[in-house]
Formats: structure tokens, C-alpha cells, sequence
């Protein structure tokens, strides 16, 4: 009967459903959205210059080491580049269609990994969920680890969740998990044991036993794991020497851990205040998955899901140094608690009310409040002034969250989720394609661009003293020159038509710079990695301030 199969098609479609909703949440804004300093521009330019190079061990950042992360999203962009002969390209988006296409892997994939936890129903809500949270939207549109990780991450705590809940069959679940974390561990390095192992310990301490662990084939799986991420470690270790590892691991993990490098100085439960932020519009339902993994606790899945969030979580409110993006590999657990009491309200079986239901409505109505202030203020404090595109953006994200909450305590929760992923979509869209692209303030290195195309009979890349942004390599590219007023002005003396972007402060004693044309051979704005303001000023040869038309004549 027409009646009966129409609902089977769509439950049986539903993983497509939740894919194409990421993309499509995800899809805008990725070109839109300038290069971001200063970790997505040095992932950038270090992926171009390797598919310019060739060079698929080494990693660089013009002539340095960039022996941060391994390097597994190095060669995903430059693999993009390759495929669509944009190798030298420094448009952004294409950096960034790895983290698109991972970022909705996961959704995807927490489909799978969730239904044995908390059943069909309630895995495939956390994928939209997960498709629709403002983390993940971020992460998705830059061209950095963390989508791809995130997506590591949900397939091994998937596999694994099947051998602890029972026998598995065949090698597929040991086949997923060993391939996950070695695709976790060429990503961004030891990361992905953080969640694994700690999740791991937590749920064999509950059931008082390691013999679980024998299901996922620890021998064989091992070896396949090495098979798959050694040849590489190995690689970069005999050309570098041993450097790789020596700056990885004693140089930005040790200064992560002992909070001495960048972000740092953070303390304890800052992440319990981001949450109510980088969680929505799901925070809506945020109190309910806590109280949900409460009383779940001491069943399998409880017990699974709450030691793939508590010990990880712990870690990373105990480490110093802070960024908001650091907890989304507990996410999707969070989802999957939060999608258990989702169906029973949509079932009519219970009401949207009590402490819980206030609190995340609380939660709800603040992240709304301040996404509007920035879609709505940005472009105002830091642009040309009010943006009706903007504008509209952000009415309508307060609205549909609004209508969300509403539902919600109308008892009308399948409509609610629905305002509720909407809101989340029209939020990134807004944000990432209108508002911030907006702030002009924001991006000094853009605007040089601007200037320069506009400048032809300037060779570029122009030299750059009193920015030192990342995205100013990216720009111009790997030649460009990032030096000291006192250079930029001997190497403009030594030949015609060269161009220098100083800022006057560090100008040498009778060196003079006199106002010049906005956006065309001055140039004021933020550095928003800083706060710091920046102000540079167009020099040509042989070492003097460019006239208002420095083409013309």
C-alpha cells in the first residue's frame, strides 16, 4: 500500500536525507568567506606549495618546517588541487572542500555509529543535529583538521560501541576502527587516542573486564593500523631527521599541555561556558541529554557514551590552553543523549517541561542573542555600516530559534526540530557569507589584494613589513617577502616597479609616509588574531611613499 511504503522509503533513505542536508548546510560561505589567520592559512599555503612541489612527505610554509600536525589534510587539499588543476590557485575554497566533505561524512556516519547506542530514530536525529550544530558548521568551512578528525573520531567510537555491546561478526568493525584511528593519528596525531582510550578505560572499569577489547582483533588491527600510518612517520622522520617529532610532540603538544604557547592561561570550566554557544541551537536540548546520561549510566550504552564525553572532557577543561573547537569530538555523544528524550517528545510520550526543559531554553535564547549581535553588529562595527542581507540573516535565525523553543513547549517537537536545524543553517549561511565577509576591518590581506590587482604596473608579490599574517603568504604567494621596514625599502631601491606594504611606525628615521587613498595605497583594519590595529602604507620604487595614482602618468 502507497500509505505503508512511503514511510519505510523514507526511513530507508534517511542516511541520504541527513547527508544532503550537511552539504547543504555547509555549502555556503566557503568561498565566500576570506582566508582565515592564522592556522587556515598555514595549512593553505603548506598544501599548495606541496602539490606545487611535489613533495608529498615534507611539509612547508614557504621556507620553513611546518611540523605541527602530520600529514594527512595536507595531502587531502593538495590532492583537491591536483584533481581540479587549481595547483597555485589562491582562492580558498578549494583548501576547504576536504573539511566540507568530511564534516558531512560525520553527520553521516554518526548515524551508524549511534544506532546501536540509542537506536535508529534517535542516531539519525543526532545526525541532524550534527549537520545543523555551529561547531561543526565553523570547522566544515575551514580549511584546517578538525572536520576530518571529527569524522575519524565518530567512526572508531562506532566501531568499538559494537564490540562492547557484543560479538561482532567478520572483520568489518575491526576493519572500520583500526582504519580510523590510522587515518586519526595522520590527521593530527595522537588526538584521536585521547577520546578511544579514555572511553575504552571507562567502560571496562564498569563492566570490571578487558575481554571486549579481543573483539576488535587487537593484533591483526594493530599491525594494519602501522601498515597504514608508519610509512609516513617513518618518511618524515629520516628526512627531518628526527625534527618532525621533536617539534610535534616537545614542541606545540608539550606547549599545549604546559599552557605556553598561543591561547594559553585558560582556566578550568571554560568549556561548560562555551558549550552554550558552540552547541546550538541544540542547547535547547542540552540539559536533557545530562540528565538522560544520567539515568542511562548503568546500562551498556549509558555507560559507553558518558566515558566517550566525561574523561575526554576532563582533559581538556584540566589543559590550560584553550580553543573553543577542542571538545567537538564529544559532541556527537552529546547528540545521541540529547536525541534519546528528542523521540519521546516528538512520540508525544513525555512533555517538553521541568528544570531541564527552562534551563536549555535559557541556554537557547543567549547563544540566539549573541549569534544576532554578530551577524547584525559585524558589518556595522567593522564594515560599511548596516547590511540588510545581514540584517535579515540574523532576524530570521532569532525567529526560527524562537519558533523552535516554542514548539517545543507546545509539545509539537518534530516541528521544532525543524525551526531548530533551520536556525542552525540560516545562522552559518548568514554568518559565514554575509556578516563576516562584511567586517572589511577584518581583512587586511584581502584588501592589499584588491589594491595590487588594481595596481597593474606594480610586480607582485610586493614585500610586507608590520604584517606578518600568514594570509598575506597565501595571497601573494611563496615568494612574497615578510621582513622589516629597513629591508623592504633597500630591496624597493634595487629595482623598478616594485611595490612594499609598510607600516609607517616602523618607518626609519626621515622616512616620511603621508596620507594616502584608502584601499588603494593605505590601508587601515584589525588584526582579529590580536586585537591589535594595523595600518600600512604603499611604498614604490626606489623607496618612496606612492602618489594617490601611482599607474597613472
Amino acid at each position: 500500500m502507497p500509505d505503508a511504503a512511503s514511510p519505510n522509503l523514507l526511513t530507508r533513505l534517511a542516511p541520504l536525507w541527513v547527508l544532503l542536508l550537511a552539504l547543504l548546510s555547509f555549502s555556503v560561505g566557503l568561498a565566500e568567506l576570506p582566508v582565515q589567520d592564522r592556522d587556515e592559512a598555514r595549512y593553505a599555503q603548506a598544501s599548495r606549495q606541496m602539490a606545487e612541489t611535489g613533495d608529498w612527505v615534507d611539509i612547508r610554509f614557504q621556507e620553513g618546517a611546518r611540523h605541527v600536525k602530520p600529514v594527512g589534510v595536507y595531502w587531502m587539499q593538495a590532492a583537491v588541487l591536483e584533481l581540479t588543476g587549481l595547483t597555485g590557485t589562491n582562492e580558498i575554497w578549494p583548501h576547504r572542500l576536504p573539511s566540507y566533505l568530511m564534516g558531512a561524512l560525520a553527520a553521516l556516519a554518526l548515524i551508524w555509529a549511534g544506532t546501536p547506542l540509542v537506536g535508529r530514530r534517535a542516531a539519525v536525529l543526532s545526525g541532524v543535529m550534527l549537520a545543523t550544530v555551529y561547531m561543526l558548521s565553523a570547522e566544515a568551512r575551514t580549511a584546517k583538521t578538525d572536520a576530518t578528525l571529527l569524522l575519524t573520531v565518530v567512526l572508531a567510537m562506532g566501531a568499538m560501541a559494537r564490540a562492547w555491546l557484543g560479538p561482532v561478526r567478520g572483520i568489518g568493525v575491526p576493519a572500520v576502527f583500526w582504519t580510523a584511528i590510522a587515518a586519526g593519528l595522520l590527521v593530527k596525531g595522537p588526538i584521536i587516542l585521547l577520546p578511544v582510550l579514555t572511553a575504552a578505560l571507562w567502560v571496562s572499569a564498569s563492566g570490571r573486564s578487558l575481554a571486549w577489547l579481543k573483539r576488535l582483533r587487537p593484533l591483526p588491527g594493530l599491525a594494519w593500523m602501522l601498515l597504514l600510518a608508519l610509512p609516513w612517520f617513518i618518511a618524515i622522520m629520516i628526512r627531518t631527521e628526527g625534527a618532525f617529532l621533536t617539534a610535534s610532540v616537545g614542541g606545540d603538544m608539550a606547549e599545549k599541555i604546559a599552557a605556553t604557547g598561543e591561547h594559553s592561561g585558560m582556566p578550568p570550566g571554560l568549556y561548560l561556558l562555551f558549550v552554550w554557544g558552540t552547541f546550538w541551537p541544540w542547547t535547547l536540548l542540552l540539559p536533557l541529554a545530562v540528565v538522560t546520561g544520567w539515568r542511562m549510566k548503568r546500562t551498556a550504552e549509558g555507560a559507553f557514551l558518558l566515558g566517550w564525553i566525561v574523561p575526554t572532557w576532563i582533559v581538556f577543561e584540566a589543559i590550560w590552553t584553550k580553543l573553543i573547537h577542542y571538545t567537538l569530538p564529544v559532541y556527537p555523544a552529546l547528540m545521541l543523549l540529547a536525541a534519546v528524550p528528542l523521540v519521546s517528545l516528538i512520540d508525544g510520550e513525555t512533555r517538553f517541561r521541568g528544570w531541564a526543559a527552562h534551563a536549555g531554553a535559557a541556554g537557547l535564547a543567549v547563544g540566539t542573542t549573541l549569534l544576532a549581535v554578530i551577524a547584525i553588529g559585524a558589518p556595522i562595527a567593522y564594515g560599511d555600516g548596516l547590511s540588510p542581507v545581514a540584517t535579515l540573516g540574523g532576524i530570521a535565525l532569532v525567529g526560527l530559534a524562537l519558533a523552535g523553543a516554542v514548539l517545543f513547549y507546545r509539545g509539537q517537537a518534530g516541528r521544532g526540530t525543524a525551526a531548530l536545524a533551520a536556525a542552525g543553517i540560516v545562522m552559518a549561511w548568514t554568518l559565514t557569507a554575509v556578516s563576516l565577509p562584511a567586517a572589511r576591518d577584518f581583512w587586511v590581506t584581502p584588501r592589499m589584494g584588491e589594491a595590487m590587482a588594481r595596481l597593474s604596473c606594480l610586480d607582485s608579490p610586493p614585500a610586507v613589513a608590520g604584517h606578518s599574517a600568514p594570509s598575506v603568504v597565501f595571497e601573494f604567494g611563496t615568494d612574497t617577502r615578510l621582513t622589516d621596514a629597513g629591508a623592504a625599502l633597500a630591496w624597493l631601491a634595487e629595482g623598478e616597479g616594485r611595490a612594499a606594504w609598510i607600516d609607517p611606525a616602523l618607518l626609519p628615521e626621515g622616512v616620511e609616509a603621508p596620507p594616502g587613498v584608502p584601499d588603494l595605497t593605505e590601508i587601515r583594519g584589525n588584526d582579529y588574531t590580536n586585537g591589535r590595529p594595523v595600518h600600512l602604507r604603499l611604498f614604490v620604487s626606489p623607496g618612496v611613499a606612492a602618489p594617490d595614482a601611482p599607474c597613472e602618468g
